[in-house]
């Protein structure tokens, strides 16, 4: 096969096993790679009662025929489990360079299942695949972990590792991969499974290189789509995502002290486009990237004064910086830092901080209840409180739970407050301003994340426009996102050239030179609907039905109170009148679950 492979190794840390299994094209055209294959494995492997942090919970990792290839943003990986965050489907897109190091060792697919009794790491190579120690290196940050168990495992090894939050099951902890650029696996708690099976890292190596059907041909393509790129994305060579607090603020829609707000005053001081001259150092890029959206910067202050570290990028400027009304930011950076090498997810860490202040200034918490205390506007004890939530160690003990978790543990109003959907924190795209994201985190199947319908800042923005045309914009952008992530190619690069959000025939025309296949955009469209049907057939199994997709209390009944985007919500009428038609347009019945007649058309009966 031209593009893959072929290759699937599963792993069982409870019995040592470790199994390789070949998939042929049919497989590969049902379900692409990437995203489709992390779905597939798990709705077929993880029993319906398993509990996340069981040996019978599955971690897949995979990758897809773009990954390796000449097209830019394809050294990326992607991985997929059941959440302890959210008791659902999880996965999530990763960068930096381990997907194309697994690539080149041959397998597509690296599937992870049972427990081991003492720590491990798993190493797979184009020699071979094995369960290696890895008790040196438990209890150390991602940073350290990384850099040990490639110079361990020789040239050319990525590794991607739990820090001490995934060793202690926080349910939002992350995983970090490294190579030249570090990435970032952020949400839903998949480093908190690999933490309950004493996984604390995959590392990947290997010098093969799966076969491209018209190497030449994709290189014209490539140089045709350039122009087209460097217009729609050329601006994240310079600032990558850090000035969109600028953007967003004006556009009255930057959630603001735990989003009783929409606009923050102080939104320069967060903002690249104002801070970047002070603190950058330089750019960074994943493997072979022409927009290097990435950059680092230089801590002047506090504990890591003089360490270079990556820039933080827009969710965590603004689940740091302005939902916690906080324009230190430098406090920002030490806290990505952290967030990153301790293994939490920054967005989830973020808005728990702004939900508890919140609760406090409303009284409904106290000191006493928590153990200590979180105030809006100071960016001095965030550093603290993240070592704290890692350690579960006083008030960290709550807030390792997620808001959700808090809310359901203290009870009262402390619900009217929080800010996700499934018990997965909301990112920064309003859910009340930006017309699109209402619709996109209720039915998203991770839950409060925007990878699932994408943020639409050209039309969705405009406080004037109406929700008729929303139902029919995510599920398009559902089909173009599942491809992406499938294919696998970054997200900035995919909606730089390939026409979001319908599924575009640019996109096929890429596929066909990499497989040699001749597939055309509805062909792609279908592979999108199968895959996304089926991230929902394994939640439905699960009991999720239309009494889920639902939205935060303070997006469907209170106002955005000032600004541009003043007046906007999302009220329970509107909301359910937009899911009647998207249930529909995706021939699914009134309560939200897949029809007989809708899977057997995909082939998923």
């Amino acid at each position: 096969m031209y593009g893959y492979c072929g290759k699937i190794v599963k792993v069982d840390l409870t019995t040592g096993s470790i199994v390789t299994e070949s998939f042929d094209e049919d497989f590969a055209r049902k379900y692409l790679g990437g995203n489709g294959f992390v779905a597939k494995l798990i709705y077929d492997n993880v029993a319906l009662d398993a509990d996340p942090l069981s040996p019978e919970n599955g971690v897949a990792i995979a990758v897809g025929p773009m990954t390796d290839s000449a097209v830019w943003g394809t050294s990326r990986g992607h991985l997929g489990s059941m959440s302890p965050q959210t008791g659902l489907f999880a996965d999530s897109n990763f960068g930096g360079d381990f997907g194309m190091a697994l690539k080149r060792s041959g397998y597509e697919v690296v599937y992870v299942t049972g427990s081991s009794e003492k720590p491990v790491y798993v190493l797979v190579t184009d020699e071979g695949v094995s369960i290696e120690d890895a008790s040196d290196v438990w209890g150390k940050g991602t940073e350290d972990t990384n850099e040990i168990l490639e110079e361990r495992t020789g040239k050319g090894a990525v590794a991607m590792s739990i820090g001490p939050g995934g060793e202690n099951c926080i349910v939002f902890a992350n995983i970090c991969s490294g190579g030249r650029r570090h990435g970032v696996a952020g949400r839903g708690g998949i480093g908190a499974v690999m933490g309950s099976k004493k996984l604390k890292a995959v590392v990947a190596r290997g010098n093969q290189k799966a076969e491209v059907y018209d190497a030449d041909g994709l290189k014209a393509f490539l140089k045709e789509k350039l122009p087209e790129l460097r217009q729609n994305k050329g601006g994240m060579t310079k600032v990558g995502t850090s000035a969109l607090p600028n953007m967003i603020n004006a556009k009255g829609i930057l959630g603001t002290r735990n989003n009783q707000q929409e606009t923050f005053d102080r939104w320069q001081d967060i903002s690249g486009d104002f801070f970047l001259e002070k603190y950058k150092e330089k750019d960074i890029a994943c493997h072979g990237c022409v927009l290097a959206c990435g950059k680092t910067v230089k801590i002047d202050k506090g504990e890591f004064k003089g360490k270079s570290v990556k820039m933080a990028e827009y969710e965590t400027l603004y689940a740091m910086g302005s939902m916690n009304d906080n324009a230190d930011v430098v406090s920002i950076f030490i806290a990505n830092y952290l967030c990153d090498d301790l293994g939490i997810d920054t967005i989830s860490m973020g808005v728990t901080l702004s939900f508890v202040a919140e609760c406090m200034e409303r009284g409904i918490l106290t000191e006493k209840d928590l153990g200590g205390t979180v105030n809006f506007d100071n960016g001095d004890a965030m550093a603290d409180l993240i070592k704290k939530t890692v350690k579960r160690d006083g008030i960290g003990a709550y807030l390792a739970m997620g808001s959700r978790g808090i809310a359901n543990h203290f009870g009262g109003d402390a619900y009217k407050y929080l800010y996700e959907v499934r018990g997965l924190e909301i990112p920064g795209h309003s859910a009340r301003g930006l017309r699109g994201m209402g619709l996109a985190y209720s039915t998203s199947t991770r839950g409060g994340s925007h990878h699932d319908a994408r943020p639409n800042y050209t039309t969705h923005a405009d406080p004037t426009l109406g929700f008729e045309t929303i139902p029919d914009y995510c599920v398009n952008s559902n089909y173009f996102t599942c491809l992406g992530d499938s294919l696998i190619v970054c997200r900035f690069i995919e909606e730089g050239m390939m026409k979001p959000p319908a599924v575009s025939e640019d996109m096929a025309v890429f596929l066909n030179h990499i497989t040699g296949w001749d597939v055309n955009a509805d062909d792609l469209k279908k592979i999108g609907e199968r895959i996304y049907n089926l991230e929902r057939l394994i939640n439905t199994k699960r009991g999720v039905s239309r009494k889920d997709d639902a939205l935060p209390y303070r997006v469907m009944n209170e106002p955005i109170p000032d600004g541009p985007a003043k007046g906007l919500y999302v009220s329970k009428e509107i909301l359910d009148k937009m899911l009647d038609e998207y249930y529909e347009l995706r021939g699914w019945n009134k309560d939200g679950l897949p029809t007989d007649e809708k899977l057997a058309e995909l082939g998923l009966s």
